[in-house]
């Protein structure tokens, strides 16, 4: 465990071993979240894999639901599909 300093503004500096490991470089953004008394540091990165991979669980599902539906039905239920996850995600980024 690393210990950082608040500084002006409430300025943290992460440790450069943490952000070899995550791969964090300037001007990257982060996800900061409150959980309990934890302050949880997401590197956006790692945010765009999970909705991906959420993404493909959304694909697998349509899939499974159109067998026999045609190929332009499929691609819109996909894209209505991904235009939820966006949305969902924005009102997750912007949440006060």
């Amino acid at each position: 465990m690393s210990t950082v300093k608040v500084m002006q503004h409430g300025q943290i500096t992460i440790p450069k071993k943490i952000q070899d490991v995550l791969g964090i470089e300037e001007g990257d953004l982060a996800e900061v979240n409150l959980e309990g008394e934890k302050i949880v540091i997401v590197p956006k990165r790692l945010i765009k894999d999970k909705v991906w991979r959420e993404l493909l669980e959304v694909m697998d599902n349509v899939h499974e639901k159109h067998k026999g539906v045609s190929e332009e039905q499929v691609t819109r239920d996909v894209m209505r599909a991904i235009e939820e996850l966006r949305e969902e995600e924005y009102a997750l980024q912007n949440k006060t």
